[in-house]
């Protein structure tokens, strides 16, 4: 059967994309669907299958399988159901990229919790606005920044450090998913600049599902690709486009962890042969200004970037540093994408 990931001209799309065949992509339905089945479990199979690549700016390579990120989301999930907490209660996770931030984020989504994915940047005001708009049962954070931030009344904190993870362990590795497609999944954060006060977008677990026209239009996600979005999860690229929308199409992604290093972002994409990056203008024009992309090798097939117009001298670095044409895409938290050019196309001549 021909699938929309199987197209890749402009006249394929126009000819043959629909809604059914969208849904075709997804093992879920209109009335049943879990976001957490659909990035991670299904994919879980093969033990060995890498979901998550993930280069730390200390100079570190972690790979995260589909596998493990299955298992350790379910014993989180399982955690959280015998803690008492009830679908629909939020869940706040200010980690950085990690198995523990993997871990919580498809474990709040498997038991129908809701996901609230925190800056890991934020200062005290700013965490506390946040958590003050949302009210989770828990945060999950490290410990420097729970002691930043202070108590909260009524909010339990978690420090995933070994001795949580080592309990967490005994927990049951496998969690049957039940929840509806239109159940709440995360709440997403603006970065605040369209508005005095930040607001918290809620989606559904169905806005996986909406979020791959963008994955197959926008970023040109297809299968086989190498993926890199180096945008932190806590904001909407980073966790729609960067994180759940190529694992949805069972894509490796690969991200960024701690403070943001151009030339380290460059030897992670050199090293793990990324083929598709998409990646705020801002980290474009970085890569140039730290003037080391003549020492690396680039096997780049698709680019794609977002945030705000790219300058002129930073698209000439773009073409001859990657050689390929570099794609634009907008839109915004609250309505998702506007308009794209279409990475990786076959153009009609």
């Amino acid at each position: 059967m021909v699938r929309l990931t199987d197209y890749t001209s402009y006249a394929d799309a126009q000819a043959h994309f629909s809604g059914e065949a969208l849904w075709e992509l997804f093992d879920g339905d209109r009335h049943q669907l879990n976001i957490a089945h659909e990035c991670i479990d299904r994919h879980a199979a093969d033990p060995d299958r890498i979901a998550v690549r993930i280069a730390h700016d200390d100079g570190r390579d972690e790979f995260l399988t589909f596998d493990a990120i299955s298992r350790w989301s379910a014993r989180f999930a399982t955690y959280l159901v015998a803690a008492g907490i009830k679908p629909g209660d939020r869940i706040a996770v200010m980690l950085e990229p990690s198995l523990a931030f993997y871990a919580c984020i498809f474990g709040c989504m498997k038991c129908g919790a809701v996901a609230v994915p925190m800056f890991t940047l934020f200062g005290p005001d700013g965490a506390r606005l946040r958590l003050d708009d949302c009210s989770p049962k828990v945060l999950v954070t490290s410990q420097a920044k729970s002691d930043e931030i202070g108590a909260i009344d009524g909010v339990r904190v978690i420090t995933p450090d070994d001795t949580f993870l080592e309990r967490l362990s005994t927990y049951a590795d496998a969690f049957e998913t039940g929840t509806a497609a239109d159940d709440m999944a995360a709440f997403q954060y603006t970065s605040g600049t369209t508005r005095a006060l930040p607001e918290a977008i809620r989606h559904t677990h169905r806005a996986v599902v909406l979020v791959s026209i963008a994955a197959l239009y926008g970023t040109g996600v297809r299968p086989g690709d190498e993926f890199f979005c180096p945008s932190s999860p806590a904001w909407g690229h980073g966790l729609w486009h960067g994180t759940l929308a190529p694992l949805a199409l069972g894509v490796t992604t690969g991200v960024y962890a701690g403070r943001f290093d151009a030339d380290r972002l460059m030897r992670a994409l050199q090293d793990y042969k990324i083929t598709n990056l998409s990646a705020a203008a801002t980290h474009y024009r970085m890569m140039m200004n730290v003037g080391t992309a003549d020492r690396y090798r680039f096997a780049i097939e698709k680019l794609s970037y977002t945030g705000e117009p790219i300058d002129g001298e930073t698209l000439k670095f773009v073409d001859r540093t990657f050689h390929k044409p570099v794609c634009s895409m907008y839109g915004t938290t609250e309505i998702g994408v506007i308009l794209v050019n279409y990475p990786g196309a076959t153009f009609l001549r």
